[in-house]
């Protein structure tokens, strides 16, 4: 396939992509896949019959100056463009029309979010309870009544907020405030998290040296400033700096004899707007309790004998 053809296709995969929900897409996939051989083939050929250029990948790249040394006919080549268009055109309503077909016989899971058959009452995948509503009746505008496109978060007509949008509004928040409800009996030692953000995570990253486990919890749409309200209600708590080494990056607190640890060293490193904290067992270097010695005294003359 020539590179015009490779082009092509990656821009009607986006626009697929774009077009339809994540589960609609995948029963949608290969009845675009079948379609999009015969559209990116015929605009493909259409341009290369135009521009008077065999389909050859290493001639195409040499389109540019081709077209200054040649008289290349510019109402061909404006027809070629209009009929790229024209077969675009077709082609996405084509695939809204499959995507429409495909929602009123499929549900979307609010565990994992990929698609089931609408007769499912259970995710086969993950085996959360399913809406009793179809894709396509999530796409129907509680308040005017109107089908709207698989997709869309608000009503076309209207303005209104479609019932999908909604659900899955409805089924982020019960997600993140279950994450919450195992906060409980995951990390009891530290105040729970009540600064904002969604899409809340914690995750058991495994036993450290000493044997006790270390908690990954992660927040998206959050930043900097919440971070420093946690750590303010960390230390209203009894956290704080210890060791040697005492920073406001990890806060300690020892209960029952075991130093519980709060990290924080490196928040935002993978996105600014998505933040990683950690929680484990483990002493400060130089242990909880240490206190630096006082400075030594200098020894002089006047020290030593009086004067």
């Amino acid at each position: 396939m020539s590179i015009l053809k490779n082009a092509i296709k990656r821009g009607v995969s986006r626009a697929v992509g774009n077009a339809v929900e994540k589960g609609v897409r995948t029963a949608v996939a290969p009845a675009v896949e079948r379609a999009t051989a015969g559209v990116v083939n015929k605009a493909a050929d259409s341009i290369n019959q135009a521009v008077g250029t065999p389909d050859q990948t290493q001639q195409y790249q040499q389109t540019q100056q081709y077209q200054q040394q040649s008289s290349v006919n510019t109402a061909q080549v404006n027809a070629a463009a209009g009929t790229l268009g024209s077969l675009f055109g077709a082609y996405a309503g084509a695939v809204n029309t499959m995507a429409n077909e495909a929602a009123k016989n499929m549900k979307l899971c609010p565990g994992c979010g990929e698609g089931a058959p609408a007769a499912n009452k259970f995710c086969p995948r993950c085996g959360t309870a399913l809406p009793e509503q179809t894709v396509a009746d999530g796409a129907v505008c509680s308040s005017c009544g109107t089908q709207n496109p698989v997709g869309t978060k608000f009503c076309a007509s209207c303005g209104s907020k479609l019932p999908a949008a909604v659900a899955e509004e409805e089924a982020a928040l019960a997600r993140d405030q279950a994450v919450l409800a195992s906060w409980d009996n995951l990390l009891p030692q530290y105040p729970k998290w009540c600064f904002g953000g969604n899409e809340y995570y914690i995750e058991d990253m495994g036993p450290g040296d000493n044997g006790y486990p270390m908690y990954m919890f992660s927040v998206s749409n959050t930043n900097a400033a919440a971070l420093a309200q946690y750590r303010e209600l960390l230390k209203q708590n009894g956290f704080r700096p210890a060791g040697k080494y005492p920073s406001e990056e990890s806060l300690y607190k020892k209960i029952n004899g075991i130093c519980f640890r709060f990290n924080c060293s490196e928040p935002f490193g993978g996105d600014p707007g998505c933040m990683s904290v950690y929680f484990t067992v483990s002493e400060p270097n130089g242990g909880f309790d240490y206190v630096a010695p006082p400075p030594k005294k200098s020894s002089s003359l006047r020290d030593l004998f009086g004067f």
